[in-house]
């Protein structure tokens, strides 16, 4: 039996929605880390390196800031641009992604998303590595 309520039985123990809605935001969560991790790589790897590949440049900004300057700086250095367009790009998307939960929430295909990915954890079992993160007591 349920309480009036609809989230938990008469005996406290959780229904299988809510069960669900916490897997899957444990899901996201750790999606979310993994993702600021490669980020936060990407940054202390890439980022050095493309500092270094753009030095010239950058003291040429440092002195005589245009536009032109950095355009044709990031032009003429592929990877560099690349590297700072990778950084930066990874940055701004992952930003962007969470100020967008917060304010809109779990978008519905990224909740469908998650759900399979649920579903394929319960159908292997205990074997899968992320079981433990979505059976938590």
């Amino acid at each position: 039996m349920t309480a009036p309520n609809g989230s938990r039985n008469i005996d406290g123990t959780r229904t299988a929605t809510e069960a669900t809605e916490k897997a899957i935001e444990a899901l996201r969560q750790h999606s979310l880390t993994l993702w600021w991790r490669l980020t936060v790589g990407v940054w202390l790897t890439v980022g050095p390196l493309t500092l270094w590949q753009l030095r010239s440049e950058i003291s040429l900004l440092l002195d005589y800031f245009t536009w032109t300057s950095v355009y044709y700086g990031l032009k003429y250095n592929f990877l560099g641009s690349v590297g700072f367009f990778l950084c930066v790009s990874l940055a701004s998307t992952l930003i962007i992604r969470e100020i967008r939960h917060l304010t809109l929430g779990i978008s519905p295909i990224e909740h469908k998303r998650l759900e399979k990915q649920l579903a394929q954890i319960h159908r292997q079992g205990s074997s899968h590595p992320l079981w433990s993160l979505v059976h938590r007591p």
